[in-house]
């Protein structure tokens, strides 16, 4: 009885997982992250108040993580179009989209993460030399900071109409 109360619930688990944390089979572990905080950003960026040092840091997020994709796919020879790139970008906003309810806490966590990810990034200045390790502990200044936005930011993008790119 237990065993099948087990599988049940893994199966339950995996499912309800798979569609906001898609991810496409040929992409490695550290693609997968880097695509997904370049769609995260994207809404950050999207959201952010204008005219503000905290904008012009989320302007560039969304690129950054993007290039990093690009360069990943790359040197494994299996370059992409920059518009396969965008396609892939969209289908995950499209998943946020379709599963913040559901999903808000999982989904404002990895913005926080992400945010942490990118101020490894550009805490290098303009000639970003390495990826920095994805944080797996996030200093409660920096936490804080970037739940403050995720809050704000996935509820303003929705309220937009959840635009998959950066008009601005």
């Amino acid at each position: 009885m237990h065993s099948i109360v087990a599988k049940v619930f893994m199966i339950f688990l995996v499912g309800s997982l798979t569609g906001i944390l898609s991810a496409h089979a040929q992409d490695s572990r550290l693609e997968n992250q880097l695509l997904r905080c370049s769609a995260i950003s994207t809404i950050f960026s999207i959201a952010a108040e204008k005219n503000t040092e905290t904008e012009i840091k989320l302007q560039k997020m969304p690129a950054l993580f993007f290039e990093f994709y690009a360069n990943e796919k790359k040197s494994k020879n299996t370059e992409m179009k920059p518009e396969e790139i965008i396609g892939r970008r969209q289908q995950i906003l499209s998943e946020i989209k379709d599963h913040y309810v559901d999903r808000e806490a999982l989904l404002l966590e990895e913005g926080v993460v992400c945010g942490a990810w990118a101020e490894g990034f550009l805490s290098q200045g303009e000639n970003i030399t390495f990826i920095p390790v994805y944080p797996k502990v996030i200093s409660t200044q920096t936490r804080d900071y970037y739940a403050r936005i995720a809050s704000v930011a996935y509820k303003k993008w929705l309220a937009l109409g959840a635009p998959m790119s950066n008009t601005k």
